[in-house]
Order: structure tokens, then sequence, then C-alpha cells
């Protein structure tokens, strides 16, 4: 990834709720299963799967405003 693009991401990912942000971060960056993302955040394992999920479509949303393109 180019360093535009590293930005680019930082920044979408600044705009995410904390708990979106966060669980993309351990799940994605640092690679944690869903299990240990439960622990760490101290909600229930279905709770960290759609949390996920819809900080998955709202970085894909902030990223397609940002730079016009699909993700």
């Amino acid at each position: 990834m180019s360093r535009a693009e590293s930005l680019c991401v930082r920044k979408a990912l600044g705009t995410l709720p904390v708990a979106f942000r966060e669980v993309l971060v351990l799940r994605e960056i640092k690679g944690l299963p869903y299990k240990e993302i439960s622990d760490v955040t101290s909600v229930p394992m279905g709770t960290v799967m759609s949390s996920l999920s819809r900080a998955r479509q709202r970085l894909r949303e902030e990223l397609r405003a940002h730079t016009g393109k699909g993700v």
C-alpha cells in the first residue's frame, strides 16, 4: 500500500465510532481471533462479529466517499 493510501485508510478509520475502530484494529491489524477480541472488549462474540461486519461496511463507505473509488 502506498503512503497516500495508508494515510487515506487511517483518516477513514478515524471517522469510525470507537467500538468499530477497536474491533477492526484488533482483527485486521493485530490478527486476533474473535474469541480474544470478545475477551479484550468484554462483549459477546456475536456482538464482535456483527460490529466487525458493520465496521468494515462503514470503512468501505468512508473510503469510497474520500477517494471516489469502490473498495
